[in-house]
């Protein structure tokens, strides 16, 4: 039973985690950007989260890669470019959650927040900390700093809990959402001309950039596999983002 019918029944009672569920499912399967809007504020009430700051890169990456495995094939970029339009607006929604599930899962990891704090006030006054907006999100110098954010990337990797989260939000919005579009990426596709200039001439050839069903297949996989080591990208990100802005907070 999902919110809007238990909204309709009387008398009711709804659970934070049924709101949580409701809002993330319409902003992922729907594109509600209202319902992300929601669950931000109600994160801010409940958890006192306020930066939020993913980088969407992951739909970049993915097309520099599918260009990459599949450049001995003629109009890729074609391909590429189309199948980026076809997602792009799911990619981004999917990178945003993720993220935003990350950064709240390190805005409340009191054992890294506490770790990160002692490093950091060897290294900076208290003053120091209430003037910065950030702390250590882009440090690139501190090998201390550097060596801890390893140190979490790390456990976040063997995390069993977060590897199942991570791949049950990719199959889900895979399911929903991606194998169609993927599927029917030849829907989205015509026939290339390539000029090619010989002494004063110039040639004209048409080019079939179709996909065949094994490449399709193969594709799909690819998008799949891609996506899941990309979504630990993110989810260090985030989880990392959300541990400095909680040692910052602490100053504030």
């Amino acid at each position: 039973m999902d919110l809007a019918q238990k909204l309709n029944q009387k008398p009711f009672k709804i659970a934070f985690k049924d709101i949580k569920k409701y809002l993330i499912a319409n902003f992922l399967y729907n594109g509600d950007l209202d319902s992300i809007n929601i669950l931000l504020n109600l994160y801010n009430i409940y958890e006192s989260i306020e930066n939020i700051y993913p980088r969407y890169v992951t739909l970049e990456n993915l097309r520099k890669d599918i260009i990459k495995i599949y450049r001995q094939k003629e109009g890729i970029e074609l391909i590429a470019q189309n199948l980026s339009s076809l997602i792009h607006d799911d990619i981004n929604r999917l990178e945003l959650y993720l993220y935003l599930e990350a950064y709240r899962f390190g805005f409340n990891s009191k054992k890294h927040i506490n770790m990160l704090e002692i490093i950091t006030l060897k290294y900076l006054t208290i003053d120091e900390l209430y003037n910065r907006k950030k702390l250590f999100q882009y440090e690139f110098r501190n090998e201390e700093v550097l060596s801890f954010k390893k140190l979490i990337f790390k456990e976040i990797r063997k995390d069993k809990q977060i590897r199942i989260f991570i791949k049950n939000t990719l199959s889900d919005v895979k399911k929903k959402l991606l194998n169609e579009k993927i599927n029917s990426i030849n829907d989205h596709l015509d026939l290339q001309l390539f000029f090619r200039s010989e002494n004063d001439d110039v040639k004209i050839r048409e080019v079939d950039s179709y996909l065949t069903e094994s490449e399709i297949i193969a594709l799909n996989n690819k998008v799949s596999k891609f996506l899941y080591i990309d979504g630990f990208r993110i989810f260090k990100n985030g989880f990392w983002d959300g541990v400095n802005d909680r040692v910052l907070k602490r100053y504030k």
